[in-house]
């Protein structure tokens, strides 16, 4: 398994694709400044309501491209010919892809918050780390959409799918939920969807509710796609 990660990380890092990649998504972070906050605080809360809904959808869509680009270029039917199982090729996937993408997405938030904080203080804002984390989680929630998605779906369609995925799934419950009389219910279908997760993460309350839904929408959307992904790969390449 070590040797498969190994070969993974290679083959994703030695293009100049991957490294453009990068650099747009490290950029990101930045985004919320061009609004001028006060201090990091604000520019959470900014992050949240404005900038949070491209980083995530660009999050899932370049693991999803990453992903395709491997079966574009049959590495994966290698894969299968050296012995390797379907498990092993959606872990390793998933570690090294959505790994990068997450640990390159969230390092850039944590790296600007930070030097941002050191220069203009934080504001009014608690429970800092923990809302960094929970924005993580939900960067790696969106990292691992688009590696399964693509792996259950392939190529372009996969990328096609994953990006759907957000502009239906998550606008008809966003739009659903704005339409709701009920305050309570509606808050609670919006931190159902990634792009308004960020909102009441670093907009509202860190709650033990809101901490449970961050957790249960990774795991649950995580073992759905995975199933998935194990099932048609499992037809594809096995026959």
């Amino acid at each position: 398994m070590s040797r498969l990660l190994r070969s993974e990380f290679y083959r994703m890092t030695k293009t100049m694709r991957f490294w453009l990649m990068a650099l747009v998504l490290a950029l990101f972070g930045l985004v919320s400044l061009v609004n001028a906050p006060a201090n990091a605080g604000e520019f959470l809360m900014d992050v949240g309501e404005d900038s949070s809904s491209i980083t995530i959808l660009a999050v899932s869509m370049l693991s999803a491209a990453l992903v395709a680009i491997a079966f574009n270029n049959r590495t994966v039917y290698y894969e299968v010919m050296s012995g390797r199982s379907v498990m092993q090729i959606l872990l390793s996937k998933c570690i090294v892809i959505a790994g990068c993408i997450t640990l390159i997405s969230g390092a850039s938030i944590v790296i600007v918050t930070v030097i941002f904080g050191a220069n203009k203080g934080y504001g009014d804002i608690d429970k800092l780390p923990l809302r960094m984390l929970l924005y993580i989680v939900v960067l790696l929630h969106a990292a691992l959409s688009g590696v399964l998605v693509v792996t259950a779906f392939r190529g372009p369609l996969g990328v096609l799918i994953c990006y759907m995925r957000f502009m239906v799934l998550d606008m008809v419950i966003m739009f659903s939920a704005e339409a709701l009389d009920d305050a309570k219910l509606a808050a609670r279908l919006m931190k159902l969807t990634l792009l308004g997760e960020p909102m009441y993460i670093f907009g509202g309350k860190v709650d033990t509710e809101l901490i449970i839904i961050v957790v249960a929408c990774l795991v649950f959307e995580t073992l759905l796609l995975g199933g998935l992904s194990y099932t048609f790969m499992k037809k594809r390449l096995y026959k």
